[in-house]
């Protein structure tokens, strides 16, 4: 008897989740985003001009994965598509606001707008293939995959060229160590070695050596200059950081 209303209490919350309105969820929207307009349900629905503190973002379909509820995990499919972005993937959401991301690719704009230590006026495309993703709530923890910045353009309309940083699996398994990629560049103007580290604030920190090609023009020679003195490669070692 126990068990038959344990079983009756399952169906009834899962018929519920599957019916409810997905206009039910504005209050549930993280402070500053709104949505123009929520269709489906909770199950399976969709955001339609979805603002981050007045910013479009875009518009996002979601499915919910029945298997993980099952287990107590929110667990969804989840799609973005903006005039000029474009994010797709696997999220789980946990407690503390933490999240889970698995196959997850995007395609948006980097400017300062994402990464505040970006100067004004620079800009490039973020892309990205990233076979997981852990976000403590405070925090990217781990990072497998890998990210490409192309076409970097400085404020003053200078071209760096293009770079990927990869993550080797199991990079900031371990909460003492968090993510580090490997840095190169695409071939443009800079011959650029590096490394980096994510940290708890957060943001990250970039440690190399680089050298101009040929190619490179005078002003970005000029910038390389206050680096320092040169090895006997041509390269200048340099350390940025900065915070997302």
């Amino acid at each position: 008897m126990r068990r038959a209303i344990i079983l009756a209490v399952i169906a009834f919350t899962l018929v519920l989740l599957v019916r409810l309105p997905a206009r039910w969820l504005s209050p549930l929207l993280p402070h500053g985003m709104q949505c123009q307009q929520l269709d489906g349900s909770a199950w399976n629905g969709s955001c339609t001009g979805l603002t981050s503190s007045g910013n479009a973002v875009g518009d996002v379909t979601w499915n919910l994965q029945l298997l993980q509820l099952l287990r107590a995990r929110l667990d969804l499919r989840l799609d973005l598509t903006g005039t000029d972005s474009s994010a797709h993937g696997e999220v789980a959401l946990g407690f503390g606001g933490a999240v889970h991301g698995r196959d997850v690719t995007l395609d948006v704009p980097l400017t300062s707008a994402l990464v505040s230590s970006l100067p004004v006026g620079a800009h490039a495309r973020l892309q990205g293939t990233l076979a997981r993703i852990e976000w403590t709530g405070k925090y990217l923890s781990e990072l497998q995959g890998e990210l490409r910045v192309q076409d970097l353009v400085g404020p003053r309309g200078q071209a760096f060229g293009s770079y990927q940083v990869s993550f080797a699996p199991g990079s900031g398994s371990d909460s003492a160590d968090l993510p580090t990629g490997v840095v190169h560049d695409g071939g443009g103007p800079l011959q650029l070695e590096a490394t980096l580290q994510l940290t708890h604030d957060p943001g990250y920190v970039v440690d190399g050596r680089v050298a101009p090609r040929p190619s490179a023009s005078a002003d970005i020679v000029d910038m390389l200059k206050y680096l320092g003195s040169a090895d006997a490669s041509g390269r200048r070692p340099f350390s940025l950081m900065g915070t997302f």
